[in-house]
């Protein structure tokens, strides 16, 4: 649990701290150039990087850390940290001992486990966390509650070990088709017969292991390839949209809102990005055919 009149876990300046029973964010803003020697928490927590870029050191290790890395720093851990010109803003979630130690037992969190990834769902969810920050609502603490909830499934899911299926390995293989060609409009049944599978066993299991649809989970594909392009790269917005899968500009500009509550461009402006060419383009039908073909080929 966390005691109120804790505070300045984290150097560099607070722009924002919420408390709740046994989760703290602090959105922390860093200096163009800031060095902060080795040190050590005393909680476990997870940072996500919103914006701006730094090198970790930890151990004998250095780690380049850019927007949508996402590191869960152990309790006691030493590391220090040198930003770049650009500097950072970091959003930094602390986990009291007895909830650290509940997900261990739940999770099978290895205590000695320091984790890092690369996720741009986690920077959506980070990103939608900072807009709460300054709220007080009732309705405010329960969207930042969820989302810190989803924020450390997705830091702990990650690198989980994968869970086996009782055909051989069929699931992985989908996951792999998934991957590879989720720009292309896959059908359900295209998927099943290529792992040899009924449609619906493979929509029931795929759901029990991943927590979501098939659907949901070739959108979370696309919007992350979209985020990372929309971070950067010097794309078009229509561009960044066929490149991803997505049917149109559109059609892009819908998804991202329902998934992270803003538009393309707000998106970049959070994310420190270089802002894309949003004007509409006259494509031939014979250009627009060649690029998704390309698309295709990516």
């Amino acid at each position: 649990m966390f005691d109120n009149a804790e505070r300045r876990s984290f150097a560099g300046f607070e722009a924002g701290h919420r408390r709740f029973t046994d989760l703290a964010v602090t959105e922390t803003v860093y200096r163009p150039s800031q060095y902060i020697p080795h040190h050590s928490h005393e909680r476990s927590y997870i940072s996500v990087v919103l914006r701006g870029s730094y090198t970790e050191q930890c151990g004998s290790a250095a780690l380049d850390v850019l927007p949508g890395h996402v590191i869960l720093h152990l309790a006691g851990e030493s590391h220090s940290n040198r930003f770049n010109k650009t500097g950072g803003r970091l959003l930094n979630i602390e986990m009291s001992p007895a909830f650290w130690t509940r997900l261990a037992e739940s999770d099978g969190v290895r205590a000695t486990s320091r984790r890092v990834l690369r996720s741009p769902y986690a920077l959506q969810l980070g990103l939608r966390l900072q807009k709460e920050i300054s709220s007080s609502d009732a309705a405010s603490s329960w969207a930042m509650e969820g989302l810190m909830m989803e924020l450390v499934a997705e830091t702990i899911r990650v690198r989980a070990p994968k869970i086996k299926d009782d055909q051989g390995g069929w699931m992985g293989r989908v996951v792999e088709i998934l991957r590879d060609r989720y720009r292309e409009p896959l059908l359900l049944k295209e998927i099943a017969s290529a792992v040899s599978v009924h449609p619906v066993h493979l929509a029931r299991t795929f759901r029990r292991q991943h927590q979501c649809s098939v659907g949901d989970y070739i959108r979370k594909l696309r919007v992350e390839a979209a985020c990372l392009d929309l971070i950067h790269s010097n794309l078009s917005l229509s561009e960044v949209a066929l490149r991803a899968g997505f049917s149109d500009q559109s059609h892009l500009c819908r998804i991202l809102k329902q998934q992270t509550g803003m538009s393309p461009r707000q998106f970049q402006e959070k994310a420190g990005a270089r802002p894309t060419a949003s004007a509409p383009k006259i494509v031939s039908a014979e250009r627009r055919k060649r690029e998704l073909a390309a698309c295709a080929r990516v």
